[in-house]
């Protein structure tokens, strides 16, 4: 149940992030081409979402197997053998979750400590009328007569991101040791060339036909 509404999450998350960027873009081009103007909050906004994309999607792409790997020798193992690279493989991709989960949580830490603001976002002084000033820089550093969206918030996906990744492991770890996955899915970029390659052919032989006709 966990992990269907967890997927939800981050298909919803994904689709609203890469959503959000595609109009960004399509206003900052319209704006820089047609009026001559632009707009500094959009370009900084846009790579922030970049940011949430690729970090909240790499544990999506654990899941659906999007990711690129070398498994020539693997496959070559028998069952067993399989099974125990595949484990090991998830012990050294948790030991290098583990090691940018403490990296982050040091950087958000000091984000967070010096309260730096980001630079072009900001929100509406409306939403803090009624806020203690001090409360509100002592819990969340933001400055009331200036309410820049403080960095560590931005960057938050570091740590979220990293979590995550770390739990899809951990699941495809008792996966494999439960039996019910032999091990990493990735994705066959040269099995997809080759689809392609197909299509093209097949493409090709139709209009050739139909000139002969």
């Amino acid at each position: 149940m966990f992990s269907r509404i967890f997927a939800y999450v981050e298909e919803g998350v994904l689709n609203l992030t890469i959503s959000l960027m595609t109009i960004l873009v399509f206003v900052e081009v319209v704006a820089r081409f047609f009026f001559n103007t632009g707009f500094l909050w959009i370009q900084e906004l846009t790579l922030t979402l970049a940011g949430w994309f690729v970090l909240f999607g790499m544990s999506y792409g654990v899941k659906v197997g999007a990711h690129i790997g070398v498994d020539a020798f693997v496959t070559k193992l028998p069952k067993q053998g399989r099974k125990y690279a595949a484990v090991l493989a998830c012990v050294i991709c948790l030991a290098y979750c583990g090691l940018f989960l403490k990296g982050s949580w040091d950087y958000l830490s000091e984000m967070y400590a010096v309260g730096i603001p980001m630079e072009d976002i900001h929100f509406p002084k409306a939403l803090f009328a009624n806020v203690d000033p001090d409360k509100l820089w002592d819990i969340w550093k933001i400055d009331i007569e200036d309410p820049a969206v403080p960095l560590w918030m931005s960057q938050s996906i570091l740590l979220i991101g990293f979590s995550m990744l770390t739990w899809r492991f951990i699941e495809l770890m008792i996966a494999i040791l439960t039996n019910r996955s032999v091990g990493f899915a990735f994705h066959d970029e040269a099995k997809e060339s080759m689809h392609l390659a197909d299509e093209a052919n097949d493409a090709d032989n139709n209009d050739q036909n139909k000139q002969d006709q």
